[in-house]
């Protein structure tokens, strides 16, 4: 079998399923645009295409609602080019899977019209009932609504063409209109849980930055950037509030100064040097460590009391589930798609995201409680198991080389009906 997978990043989503295709003996290309800062080599049997943009989009002169939709047209036509080159080679795929959103694979049924086709959907954009009005809480302004309903058009054009659709979360599946909704099977990639499970949890392992002669409390928080999406605002405001009242706390901040979704400050200023200018955090308990590789972070789970996770109702991220997967105890956000992978009360402690107080307070409780945090952990652990990454790889091979229907309900993804 031969597949083609595309991403506007090498390997993402597909960081498990194309080398595994690759090493059942399938031939397998990856199309994408960069490469991944920490993205292993690609394996044995497994072609890496890298593309670039003939030009940058944004003219002035182009309507603001249709610069994001410019920006996938030049991302299309340049995965179109690779795609020619594949075919003029005699290399022509059975299946096309690819990431839905930024335009790689705008027009990729057009240069293998013969192959079937898998999309990866993340999101569906809305103006109610989701990221931007919850953030905002209150209506969103008119221009802003139908600049969102018109940043849908790429992934709309992408799912007319596809055979199959795949989202990672129900809650991600709900975002989309039902009748189209009902063509999406849910299928997260899934985590490493054995891996995350059998790290030795415990401060005996401790990262160098934390002092390794006296007993202390560790709250741990990662995130890819730090911005409003992810609650770095309302959590660096609850971890000043904490270290106020607990002097042996230390806090071990995982992830890069940088707006990945929504938004930067109005005043230029970056969100993490606003929390070290404005709050009263204490340097020598706050640990900025950076974007990590998969060891330092592992380690940094593994000695964790509590982790504080908050996110506006949006994607979900792989930091929640491997947090859980680690045995750490969780504070997070009572926002979906949380509530989806926890339950409050029996597995984590679910707050208000826009309240410090309400997260300061559930931390410093589990703190004072060590037996409640460990059923808490343990809880959460035992969830995550349903997020497994083999659990996910044999759900996508099982689509691409058969038996996706029974698949499909023995997951329970989605009603049988729905199929």
């Amino acid at each position: 079998m031969r597949s083609l997978f595309s991403h506007t990043h090498y390997p993402a989503q597909f960081r498990r399923l194309a080398p595994a295709l690759a090493e059942q003996g399938h031939e397998v290309v990856f199309v994408s645009r960069n490469r991944e800062w920490h993205a292993p080599e690609p394996s044995s049997g497994l072609r890496l295409l890298t593309y670039e943009l003939h030009r940058q989009g944004g003219a002035e002169a182009l309507h603001p609602y249709l610069r994001r939709f410019e920006s996938c047209v030049l991302q299309g036509q340049a995965v179109y080019r690779i795609c020619q080159q594949l075919r003029e080679q005699g290399w022509i795929p059975d299946w096309i899977i690819n990431h839905v959103g930024f335009g790689n694979g705008l027009f990729l049924s057009d240069a293998f019209p013969e192959a079937r086709r898998i999309g990866l959907f993340e999101w569906y954009y809305r103006s109610v009932g989701a990221d931007v009005d919850f953030l905002r809480q209150g209506p969103v302004e008119p221009d802003r609504a139908l600049r969102l309903r018109t940043w849908n058009a790429q992934t709309l054009l992408e799912l007319a063409d596809c055979d199959v659709g795949v989202v990672p979360t129900q809650w991600q599946r709900q975002q989309f209109p039902d009748h189209l909704a009902t063509r999406l099977r849910v299928i997260h990639e899934g985590i490493d849980t054995q891996a995350l499970a059998a790290l030795p949890r415990g401060q005996a392992h401790r990262p160098a930055c934390l002092p390794g002669d006296t007993p202390i409390e560790v709250l741990t928080y990662v995130s890819r950037g730090f911005e409003e999406y992810r609650g770095f605002p309302q959590a660096m405001q609850a971890i000043a509030l904490l270290q106020q009242r607990r002097p042996k706390l230390h806090v071990l901040i995982v992830g890069a100064d940088v707006v990945a979704y929504g938004a930067g400050r109005a005043d230029g200023r970056s969100w993490g040097t606003w929390a070290q200018q404005d709050l009263a955090l204490d340097p020598a308990r706050t640990h900025w460590l950076g974007p990590l590789q998969q060891d330092a972070y592992h380690q940094v789970l593994a000695c964790s009391d509590v982790h504080l996770y908050l996110t506006v109702p949006f994607v979900l991220s792989w930091s929640l589930l491997e947090a859980m997967a680690a045995g750490c105890c969780i504070v997070a956000s009572a926002t979906p798609p949380v509530q989806e992978v926890l339950q409050h009360g029996s597995s984590a402690e679910l707050v208000d995201f826009f309240s410090p107080q309400a997260q300061a307070a559930a931390v410093e409780a589990l703190l004072q409680a060590p037996q409640r945090r460990q059923q808490l952990a343990a809880a959460a652990q035992a969830a995550s198991r349903a997020y497994g990454a083999a659990r996910g790889q044999r759900a996508w091979t099982d689509l691409l080389c058969g038996n996706s229907h029974q698949t499909a309900q023995v997951l329970g993804q989605i009603p049988a009906n729905k199929l």
